[in-house]
C-alpha cells in the first residue's frame, strides 16, 4: 500500500502549502486593510495533514469535499461572475489596476488547479484500491456534485432577484445622485438589517473607479 500512502501525502503537502500560502495572503490583506476571504487556509491545513498521516477517511472525505468545491468555483467562475461584475466594469480594473487583477485570476487558476488535481489524485487506483480493502467506498461522489451544481443555481437566482432587482436599481439610483450621470454603476454587494438597507455600488468610466457606500429605509 505505499503507493497510495504515497499519492495521500503528496496531496497532504500539496494543501498544506496552499493553505499556508492562503493565511500569509489573509494576514497581509488584514494589515493592508482590505478586504479578503476564502474557504480554504486553516482547513486546507488540517486536512492536508490527515493526508500525510495517510487517513483514508479525510481521503474519502476531502474527495467529496473536492468535488462539491470544484462544481461550485467552476459555476462562480462561468455564471456567478458575470453577475457580479460588468465586461466593461472588468476591463476598467484590468486597466486601472492591472496587478490586482492579474493576481485575482492568478489565485482562481491555483484554486481551480487544485482542485482538479486533488480529485484527480485522491480518485487514482491506488487510492480507490487501498478504500475498497478497507471496507470504504469507493462510489464517484455524485451528491456532492449535484450539491455543488444546486448551490451554483440557488446562487444566481438570488443575485438576479438582488444585485439585478428592485434593491440593485435602488442602490444605482442612489450612487448616481451621489456622483452624477459621468459614469456608469454595478451594484457589488447589499445587506438588509431590518428595514434598513446597505450596498456598495461600482462607479466607473474611462478615467476611474470608485466603490460608493449608499444606505436607505424601506
Amino acid at each position: 500500500m505505499k503507493d497510495y500512502r504515497a499519492t495521500l501525502k503528496r496531496v497532504g503537502l500539496a494543501l498544506v502549502a496552499f493553505g499556508l500560502a492562503d493565511i500569509a495572503l489573509m494576514i497581509y490583506c488584514i494589515l493592508q486593510d482590505q478586504s479578503y476571504s476564502s474557504s480554504f487556509n486553516i482547513f486546507s491545513v488540517i486536512a492536508g495533514v490527515f493526508l500525510m498521516r495517510g487517513s483514508l477517511g479525510a481521503a474519502r472525505l476531502i474527495t467529496w469535499f473536492s468535488a462539491f468545491m470544484l462544481t461550485g468555483f467552476i459555476g462562480v467562475i462561468f455564471l456567478i461572475f458575470p453577475f457580479l461584475q460588468p465586461i466593461d466594469l472588468l476591463v476598467a480594473q484590468a486597466k486601472f489596476d492591472p496587478v490586482w487583477f492579474i493576481a485575482l485570476w492568478l489565485i482562481a487558476a491555483a484554486v481551480l488547479i487544485l482542485l482538479c488535481w486533488t480529485y484527480q489524485q485522491l480518485r487514482s487506483s491506488s487510492v480507490l484500491a487501498a478504500l475498497q480493502k478497507s471496507g470504504r467506498s469507493t462510489a464517484t461522489p455524485r451528491l456532492a456534485i449535484g450539491l455543488g451544481i444546486a448551490l451554483v443555481a440557488v446562487l444566481v437566482v438570488a443575485l438576479n432577484m438582488t444585485l439585478k432587482g428592485a434593491a440593485g436599481d435602488k442602490a444605482i439610483e442612489l450612487a448616481r445622485q451621489k456622483l452624477g450621470p459621468g459614469y456608469s454603476y454595478a451594484t457589488q454587494s447589499i445587506q438588509w438589517s431590518g428595514g434598513h438597507s446597505s450596498a456598495v455600488v461600482a462607479a466607473y468610466n474611462d478615467r476611474e473607479i470608485k466603490y460608493v457606500s449608499v444606505e436607505w429605509s424601506e
